[in-house]
């Protein structure tokens, strides 16, 4: 039976998205592919109609794939927009990036995002390193790669994805995260703390 799969996130899920869609399409899977080109994790979590964008567009699918390069920083505010994106729907959700950059400013930025990411997502996590080094062709900005460049971080997406939708696979696993991270990412620190407090002066 054919799966459903939704690509979303910044501009990183251009051209890389484009190129794990096709690659997902050839396998007989039905993909929606959306990239808001400038929009960070806690932008989508904060703007109403991008929320609502997510929501349904994810909305029946198998899996949803987080596609985001370097347009927040790494920080509470980027955990809790993704974490709010991982509960805040029913399906599964796969992260991957940022890519890596030719530019060291930007490349310290990618590192502490891939850094936190990958501890956010875990074995849901798709490393984009392997597949971006600095040497691949990219836009004058040194952000984003070609086309034809982008295929092998495509590829890896598609190949993660299958494999995270296959019996035992991380998609049909719980996420673990606990009460305390979730209530965090969605009612923000300053009001867990206030509830916290409340709870233990109740003792």
């Amino acid at each position: 039976m054919p799966q459903a799969v939704l690509l979303i996130g910044d501009s990183q899920a251009g051209s890389p998205g484009a190129a794990a869609k096709a690659a997902l399409e050839a396998r007989g899977f039905t993909v929606t592919q959306i990239h808001n080109d400038g929009k960070s994790p806690p932008a989508y979590v904060n703007t109403p109609a991008l929320w609502s964008q997510y929501t349904a567009a994810a909305a029946g699918k198998d899996i949803v794939v987080l596609l985001f390069g370097h347009n927040s920083t790494a920080g509470s505010a980027t955990r809790n927009a993704l974490i709010r994106m991982k509960t805040g729907i029913h399906a599964p959700v796969l992260m991957s990036g940022p890519p890596m950059y030719p530019n060291a400013p930007d490349q310290v930025i990618g590192t502490a995002l891939r850094d936190q990411n990958s501890r956010i997502f875990g074995d849901r996590y798709i490393d984009a390193w392997p597949s971006t080094p600095p040497s691949l062709p990219r836009d004058a900005p040194g952000w984003h790669l070609t086309r034809t460049a982008a295929q092998g971080w495509g590829q890896a997406i598609a190949d993660a994805t299958v494999r995270a939708l296959a019996p035992g696979g991380v998609a049909t696993r719980p996420f673990g995260l606990s009460p305390l991270e979730i209530a965090t990412a969605v009612l923000g620190t300053a009001a867990v703390g206030v509830i916290v407090t409340l709870l233990w002066r109740r003792r």
